[in-house]
């Protein structure tokens, strides 16, 4: 379209220039001036000035035409005669002609270059416009489709990297594009991982159930071998610590093993409706003594109406049995645990906070790992799996759970879904 244009518009000013010749060669070139200005003045008065200007100045300085005229830089410009004969506001293609009595000028207004502009303007407006919307409207509509199939691939990029394992990619279409070929791809890795860890908890249940049995019987026996030995002598402590080693890896394989039944789908059929508030004051009771004897302050906010969330009421109680274990634990005399209950539109919400040591920020998803110990914690009991228990437990219920300093020490939160 534009190579037309320029054609078109060539053509035009081509014309434009073959008239203002013809009009010049019309005019006498050895008339005198005053035949000149008559001949001038007969044609200005009968042409608009806004169309094409005559305009004679003879050497005597006298003027004849429908225009005026202005000397600058060797260049003729046109002014207007007078308000009533305004000249073209697109310009004019004019030529000067020296005769032998003065200056003639002609010149042609460029009005029809102009409409010649608008017309392709307007040609232009009504063809590429309308293409133009109808290509962006559809870029917008395939970009919108775009986006909604990223963000289900990175939805279920998150489902997998929250431990959702099972979370698969669904295509709605059958298009075969880059995006398609994408979540194929996160399907299949999410296969591998899931095949992957599946094994890995099998065998780690395997190991912790062949185990279990085995260092069970040596701790009975180590027990029967110091009930038979004289008590304080060199032989009964070692009997005795051989005991207490065996209990603990007894402790480790049943902690592996309860994990690994939860992470392995422990049924939720049987969930009930539980009351956070009785679990809470069976915990704070049941623990009051050991609080006590270590010089700790075992304090409670509990409402005095039931707190209900749905679960299962011994796992609920030993996750919050796990995180009192924990506080006390690695609690001094002085120090103070504190157990609250609330609820809000966000949930019912469990609270232990304490102002012991805390955990470091950086360490906090850490000690959620199986066996994983601080550095500080390993000259004291424990083997590194009671907030990995907690951890299982909380995920199995849908519940939120998190790590938070308490100013000093640790925040432990464990916020369940709101009861239906």
């Amino acid at each position: 379209m534009s190579g037309a244009y320029i054609t078109l518009k060539n053509r035009t000013e081509s014309d434009i220039r073959e008239n203002i010749t013809a009009e010049l060669s019309g005019f006498d070139v050895a008339a005198t001036a005053g035949a000149l200005r008559t001949l001038v003045d007969a044609k200005a008065r009968a042409t608009d000035p806004a169309a094409r200007v005559y305009l004679f100045v003879g050497d005597d300085g006298r003027t004849a035409g429908n225009a005026l005229a202005m000397r600058e830089n060797n260049r003729v410009i046109l002014k207007e005669l007078n308000e009533e004969l305004p000249l073209s506001e697109a310009g004019y293609l004019q030529e000067t002609r020296r005769l032998s009595s003065g200056v003639l000028v002609v010149a042609e207004s460029l009005e029809p270059v102009v409409a010649l502009r608008r017309t392709f303007v307007t040609i232009l407006a009504l063809t590429f416009l309308p293409s133009a919307l109808t290509s962006v409207a559809l870029g917008l509509w395939i970009a919108r489709r775009s986006a909604r199939r990223v963000a289900r691939i990175e939805a279920t990029l998150g489902q997998i990297a929250a431990g959702d394992l099972t979370a698969r990619y669904s295509e709605q279409t059958n298009r075969r594009d880059d995006l398609s070929r994408i979540g194929e791809g996160v399907n299949r890795m999410a296969e591998k991982q899931e095949a992957a860890v599946t094994a890995l908890r099998q065998v780690s249940a395997d190991i912790a159930h062949d185990l279990r049995t085995p260092l069970q019987r040596i701790a009975v026996l180590l027990s029967d071998l110091s009930g038979q030995l004289e008590d304080g002598t060199e032989q009964a402590k070692i009997a005795d610590r051989a005991t207490d080693e065996a209990n603990r890896a007894v402790s480790v394989f049943q902690s592996l093993l309860q994990i690994a039944q939860i992470e392995g789908g422990a049924p939720t059929a049987d969930f009930q409706n539980i009351d956070l508030v009785t679990i809470a004051r069976e915990m704070i009771d049941l623990y009051e003594p050991s609080a006590d004897d270590a010089g700790i302050a075992l304090g409670h906010a509990l409402p005095d109406c039931p707190v209900l969330v749905h679960g299962d009421r011994t796992m609920v109680s030993q996750a919050l049995a796990n995180i009192l274990e924990n506080a006390l634990r690695h609690g001094k005399s002085g120090k103070v645990i504190h157990v609250s209950v609330d609820e809000s539109e966000a949930g019912a919400r469990l609270v232990v906070s304490d102002n012991g040591p805390g955990i470091p920020a950086e360490e906090r998803d850490k000690v959620l790992q199986r066996l994983y110990r601080l550095e500080q914690s390993r000259t004291t009991p424990g083997n590194g799996l009671g907030l990995s228990l907690v951890a299982a437990i909380a995920q199995l219920h849908d519940a939120d759970l998190t790590l938070a300093d308490n100013n000093p020490g640790l925040r432990v939160s464990l916020t369940f879904p709101k009861v239906a």
